[in-house]
């Protein structure tokens, strides 16, 4: 055989053997149940396996494709014959064993047909290939004998224009066919079945053409009892009641009586409590009975809802972590979009930036701390970056923390999707809160013992509250009084303007909200972290996680889910006898409340309905005054949850058909809001050097720009804040730097830093109401 090649110094048959070498490892350290999960016996999936990774790249067999990897400037696309052959090889597979064979194939004619690409709508897929037959016949013709004939032997498939034209007839009229089976259905299994194979398949083909088939990834074991060692080092002489709680809760969750049975956990326990460690704890012990008892191990996934929360409970496990050994990127690996671009293997040590990227944005680790953006985007997308990490989320145990986050719209939908991949896969779910949505009905609750605090009560000033002058009035008198006040407001303007009514006071005062650089928001939280700040001025960005604690906290309205995050900052240690959080209702000059500025307007009316009937009320009776009646109403909006579970199960990935109303799965994001603008902040020389860097690499080829923009734009995006597109701002705001490669953003440069920067509040523009991420 002529000596074929897929990549630069890889051959084309090693690499084909070697993508299936890595796909069935990854399949085979799960113990994956196909049969229960897909409705495929575990050999017969195997199979497909083999046809899927030797098939992927069968494109590439030909003359053209050769003189293109030379350097030859010519279009030679090799997906979608060798998605053709796919189809053909796994039918051959199925035909005996199985009267699903055709439905089956197919799926292996997408996966392989969009190994390069996204999932697109089925019945878009098969219109394209009828227009493309005569051309693919031509390919057909140029494919190398030899391989045919390697081909041949491995799969029982004849490569010929004759077969090529067969197929594709075939496959022209499936989609009548596959749209009977889908509705006989009904359930996600030929969602997961497709994007598990696909998932398994980009991850396979991106490791082996980066490594030639060196495979870095391996398991890596360690002492599961590190939780333990911890806090006998570094709590033993704590004292307090907030402390004796947290030992209490530690207790009690990992105490409990577990079955592996149960795959939804939850510890639903108040702000300040330790529920970091307390999960972590957990999930290494329900580790060690998984790999007791299936022989298996799963990785560790902690998902939170913010990166600023990402980094600060990541750095708390490292710590743990660091008890017993260093800790490498193979066993702790944090991933979003600020997280640097660096990988150590615990044995060959740190790995170059192209390796990095890839076993990163892979979640090539044993635990995984990331954002629910980055989890959700791998359980519900079209897109191979982000399938690519499915088959790491199946089997693993995943820790949510503030699943009150989610958007209640969505909640009918992740909980189907984690019911299947529970049921079917064997994952396992954590979720800690202080309010415990209705998300999950049947899960176990770990931590027992009801904690009636008295920390904190709200007071519901809302009919009084309504301008910044008399907010101005209460707080001053608060700072008189030598009280530690945090007033958290829901616009930046609100906010900003708020904060600069004490330029004059002689006090410590700080201000935080997304318009603050990032690099700047950890300087402004390590002050406050010092304890003598007397007045943070914030918008929403306190609230989930963050570990600050005020005697007094002002709360502009919100949902209930957001007001009871809030009071977490308040007393949250229990060093006064009874914080109190104020619930305000601030309107601008057209008497508009800031809160429908920002957040949904059924998620707010909940919310002053509920507080109506209240004057005040503490803490102990949250949960049934407050929590559980907010929950109870908005569990019952579902309608976008049930469109986007039509797609799932209707394999409608994306479609450019405008007749077709519901929302394919590609329109999906975890996210909701306001249309966002990127803006760059050229603060310091290190900014603007960044920057240049930016305009340096415009010149390099499409693949080499992107292994250098990864590493680079986490870099920028200490200096990239993002608030809503205002009219304001497309008229009055720094201009925009819109370059061929990469997303265009607006650009303070740094010699008008004082015109739209401020070293205090952050971006500033004369507009009204912006509105924070």
């Amino acid at each position: 055989m002529i000596m074929l090649y897929s990549h630069p110094q890889r051959p084309l048959v090693d690499h084909l053997l070697g993508v299936e070498k890595i796909m069935l490892d990854f399949f085979e350290d799960q113990k994956l149940d196909t049969q229960k999960a897909f409705g495929i016996e575990t050999e017969l999936f195997k199979s497909l396996i083999h046809v899927i990774a030797i098939s992927h790249d069968l494109g590439k067999a030909t003359k053209k494709f050769q003189e293109k990897l030379t350097g030859s400037n010519v279009k030679s696309p090799h997906s979608e014959i060798s998605a053709i052959y796919a189809y053909a090889a796994a039918k051959e597979c199925f035909s005996k064993a199985d009267e699903k064979a055709k439905e089956i194939s197919f799926y292996a004619f997408v996966v392989v047909r969009r190994h390069h690409g996204f999932l697109k709508y089925y019945i878009d897929e098969v219109a394209e290939l009828k227009y493309s037959e005569e051309r693919l016949v031509n390919v057909t013709k140029s494919i190398d004998k030899e391989f045919a004939t390697w081909f041949k032997d491995q799969t029982h498939v004849e490569i010929s224009p004759q077969k090529t034209a067969e197929i594709i007839d075939e496959i022209s009229e499936i989609d009548t066919e596959i749209d009977d089976v889908l509705n006989s259905k009904n359930d996600l299994s030929s969602y997961f079945a497709i994007n598990f194979l696909y998932s398994i398949l980009i991850d396979a083909d991106r490791l082996d053409a980066a490594t030639y088939g060196r495979k870095f990834s391996k398991r890596i074991d360690f002492d599961t009892k590190v939780v333990q060692k911890y806090m006998e080092s570094h709590f033993k002489n704590s004292e307090g009641i907030i402390n004796d709680l947290r030992e209490a809760v530690h207790k009690d969750v990992l105490n409990s009586e577990i079955s592996l049975q149960d795959h939804f956990y939850t510890i639903t326990v108040p702000t300040g409590i330790g529920k970091t460690l307390t999960s972590f704890d957990f999930a290494l012990k329900l580790r060690e009975m998984v790999k007791d008892s299936e022989g298996r191990i799963p990785k560790i996934i902690y998902a939170l809802p913010f990166t600023s929360l990402v980094d600060q409970n990541a750095q708390r496990i490292k710590d743990v972590l660091s008890i017993d050994r260093e800790v490498s990127t193979d066993l702790l690996l944090v991933q979003h979009h600020l997280a640097p671009n660096e990988y150590t293997d615990d044995e060959v040590g740190p790995l170059d930036e192209d390796l990095s990227s890839l076993l990163i944005s892979g979640w090539d680790s044993e635990i995984i701390v990331t954002t629910f953006v980055s989890l959700f985007e791998g359980l519900i997308s079209n897109r191979r970056s982000d399938i690519r990490k499915l088959h790491t989320i199946f089997g693993a145990i995943v820790i949510l923390d503030e699943i009150q986050n989610i958007p209640h719209e969505y909640w009918k939908l992740i909980s189907e999707v984690f019911n299947f991949i529970a049921k079917n896969t064997g994952t396992y779910f954590i979720l800690t809160t202080a309010t415990k949505p209705k998300i999950f009905i049947d899960s176990k609750e770990l931590a027992k013992d009801k904690f009636m605090l008295k920390r904190i009560k709200i007071v519901n000033e809302t009919k009084n509250l309504n301008t910044l002058e008399s907010l101005y009035e209460m707080v001053d008198d608060d700072l008189k009084k030598d009280k530690r006040v945090l007033v958290v407001l829901n616009t930046i303007s609100s906010s900003q303007n708020f904060f600069k009514m004490f330029e004059g006071a002689k006090i410590k005062r700080c201000y935080l909200s997304a318009g603050v650089i990032p690099k700047l928001r950890e300087k402004v939280i390590n002050e406050i972290n010092k304890g003598d700040v007397k007045l943070l001025v914030s918008t929403q960005v306190v609230e989930a996680g963050m570990d600050i604690d005020f005697d007094t906290v002002y709360r502009d309205m919100a949902p209930v889910d957001s007001i009871i995050q809030s009071c977490g900052r308040c007393n949250r240690n229990y060093t006064i006898d009874m914080g109190i959080v104020h619930l305000i209702d601030l309107k601008n000059d057209n008497g508009t409340s800031y809160s429908n500025l920002v957040y949904d307007d059924l998620l707010v009316g909940i919310s002053r309905e509920i507080f109506n009937e209240i004057s005040e009320i503490t803490e102990e009776k949250f949960e049934e005054s407050l929590i559980n009646p907010y929950f109870e109403r908005v569990s019952n909006y579902i309608a976008q949850s049930e469109k986007y579970l039509n797609a799932l199960k209707m394999l409608f990935y994306f479609s450019q058909n405008k007749a077709i109303e519901n929302p394919p799965i590609s329109t999906f994001s975890i996210i909701k809001g306001f249309l966002n603008a990127n803006i760059y902040i050229e603060y310091d020389e290190k900014a603007v050097e960044l920057r240049n860097e930016f305009e340096e690499i415009q010149s390099l080829d499409p693949k080499e720009w992107y292994v250098k923009a990864i590493s680079l734009f986490k870099k920028m995006n200490q200096y990239m804040i993002s608030i809503n597109l205002t009219k304001s701002l497309m008229e009055n705001g720094p201009p925009i730097l819109d370059r061929k490669m990469g997303n265009s953003f607006y650009l303070v440069q740094k010699d008008r830093l004082n015109d739209f920067y401020d070293e205090e509040i952050g971006f500033k523009i004369p507009q009204k109401d912006v509105m924070i991420m």
